[in-house]
């Protein structure tokens, strides 16, 4: 595959600050990064129009295409709290409007979480969607305003209920809101055992984005690839038989782990 279409994420990782994070995807030969919306990587709040400017002439200096993951660290946009549920709805408005400002292609999204406790209580699962689905479209009415694709992605397994684990989950999002895309996590449907061959067909040209990484299953542990279980290798034939042309972001912390990994995707 050609390995420009390949990124990598700038993950929270001692000694990277974000041009280090550019300049590593230049040394690779990847094509883009996707820029973590999180406070002491790329947080919007933190980025005033002038920085917006500076950073989006480092992407075209370094010939970079760009996405955006949303923020993740308290962010839940299902949150039964109607404060926090707001606030997270803030910061995710605030992730699209930097995507804006730097001509970024995709924001990427997590599905609202429900603490286990509150699945057993009744109604509990509708409340949430609804509080998610008002989100979702507060969200999409401010990517509309730009020229961004908004990208809902799968969760791994763990507890409580992250909304989206398999492609039925994920369909359910893209029937109710047309102009919402799919980002696939290859690693998160390692831990739910889920067929990556299955999935990309299920979402058929709904998916516009995808996270590459390896585990061994049992939790998401961002390895590098070759490490863990991860079916990648028939998941990237299986993106190239479905006429998958977008983008593929290496959501690997480790830099050296990063450098271990390009050669795999070069010989995919």
């Amino acid at each position: 595959m050609d390995l420009r279409r390949f990124g990598l994420s700038t993950f929270l990782w001692p000694g990277m600050h974000l041009l280090r994070w550019l300049d590593l995807a230049a040394e690779l030969g990847l094509g883009g990064v996707e820029l973590r919306a999180d406070p002491r990587a790329a947080y919007p709040q933190d980025l005033g129009p002038g920085d917006r400017r500076a950073l989006r002439e480092e992407l075209e200096a370094r010939d970079l295409w760009s996405t955006v993951h949303a923020p993740i660290y308290g962010v839940n946009l299902a949150s039964p709290l109607p404060s926090l549920a707001a606030a997270a709805l803030s910061e995710v408005v605030q992730a699209v409007g930097l995507a804006d400002d730097l001509g970024s292609r995709i924001v990427v999204v997590h599905p609202g979480h429900v603490d286990v406790d509150y699945l057993a209580l009744d109604g509990e699962r509708d409340q949430a969607w609804r509080r998610f689905s008002f989100a979702l479209e507060v969200v999409l009415a401010r990517a509309r305003r730009g020229a961004v694709r908004v990208a809902i992605e799968n969760k791994q397994r763990g507890r409580g209920w992250d909304m989206i684990y398999t492609s039925d989950d994920h369909n359910l999002f893209l029937d109710r809101f047309p102009d919402l895309g799919a980002c696939l996590d290859l690693g998160h449907l390692h831990t739910t055992k889920g067929d990556p061959v299955a999935y990309v067909a299920a979402l058929g040209e709904r998916l516009v984005h995808v996270h590459l990484h390896d585990n061994r299953g049992e939790q998401d542990d961002h390895l590098t690839l070759g490490q863990g279980g991860v079916a990648w290798p028939q998941a990237l034939e299986a993106l190239g038989a479905n006429g998958y042309g977008g983008s593929i972001v290496l959501e690997i912390p480790d830099p050296n782990g990063l450098r271990e990994s390009v050669p795999f995707v070069e010989e995919a």
